[in-house]
């Protein structure tokens, strides 16, 4: 794994590329609303596909191909492949289910929660600590996700699952110290054929593969590549750069941008329960980067 940068850059470009991450993400709603199609495979679908065709170019170019044997020479680096493109795969499905299925709030409920799973999971596989207010911080966004699961008096599955295996997603990618770029790259090779072979038995069976068909869907098709490799090659810069606690506390700004666009957007109502999460969330991640000067990086780990 590579050193942990200096203090200023963690907090420069590492926080930079996090949150820039996290409010792309956070747009993403955005395009489900406007793709004209009920099917969530499909979307994944050319999320996978058309995220490898943006990328080869560029693996061209920049020589990436050329070092792709010797990246998955080693078989755990293989088996790390493997995971974590089912992971994210798994972790896109899920969100596109939930919001074309009404359960969008239940969604963003599940990127809160996954911040508090990868502070657990830092500690747990990466060895990273937290100092006290570290750990003030991080409580106090607990209790924000417990105010909102008490006032709604359910277990969010969605969430739940959501939270969990993009929480993993990121441990495992960041355990294993690829590059973004090539990371990204060898995970659409191990996603793509099945999502081509899922488009092409849709053709078989007279479904239209571009979200009903005409030009409008096809460019919407083709997007689905850059709103899928932009903010995933930021948040494993971020993620690279920050320890995970940064990293995940940042990543907040995305169910935030989230609630904005459904009750900016979307005309939903902002609720009791809403406004305790968020001011209990906010207020967490203030306490964190307000103590921050006194926090050190741990020594990197191999």
């Amino acid at each position: 794994m590579a050193p942990m940068p200096p203090a200023s850059k963690i907090s420069f470009r590492g926080a930079a590329f996090a949150l820039a991450a996290a409010l792309l993400w956070g747009l993403v709603p955005l395009y489900i609303d406007l793709v004209d199609t009920t099917d969530p495979y499909e979307i994944v679908a050319h999320r996978a596909l058309w995220s490898g065709v943006l990328l080869l170019p560029y693996m061209v170019m920049t020589g990436g191909v050329q070092k792709l044997p010797g990246v998955i020479a080693d078989s755990a680096t293989r088996r790390g492949f493997l995971v974590s493109s089912f992971l994210l795969t798994a972790n896109w499905g899920m969100f596109v289910y939930a919001v074309q299925s009404g359960h969008a709030i239940e969604a963003a409920l599940g990127y809160f929660i996954y911040p508090l799973v990868a502070v657990v999971l830092g500690i747990l596989l990466l060895r990273e600590q937290l100092d006290r207010l570290g750990w003030v911080a991080v409580g106090i966004v607990v209790c924000g996700v417990l105010a909102k699961m008490g006032l709604d008096g359910r277990l969010p599955a969605i969430g739940l699952c959501l939270a969990v295996t993009f929480g993993l997603y990121g441990v495992t990618r960041k355990k294993m110290g690829i590059d973004p770029v090539m990371g990204m790259f060898v995970e659409t090779l191990f996603v793509v054929p099945l999502a081509a072979g899922y488009l092409i038995w849709m053709a078989y069976v007279g479904h239209p593969v571009f979200y009903g068909g005409g030009f409008i869907n096809i460019l919407l098709a083709l997007l689905a590549g850059v709103i899928t490799v932009v903010p995933l090659l930021l948040y494993h810069a971020g993620n690279r750069d920050l320890p995970m606690a940064m990293a995940s506390l940042l990543f907040y700004a995305n169910p935030t941008t989230q609630l904005c666009l459904g009750v900016f957007v979307f005309g939903g109502v902002f609720t009791f329960a809403d406004g305790l999460t968020f001011g209990l969330i906010w207020a967490g991640i203030i306490v964190y980067f307000a103590s921050r000067p006194r926090a050190r990086p741990l020594p990197a780990t191999n």
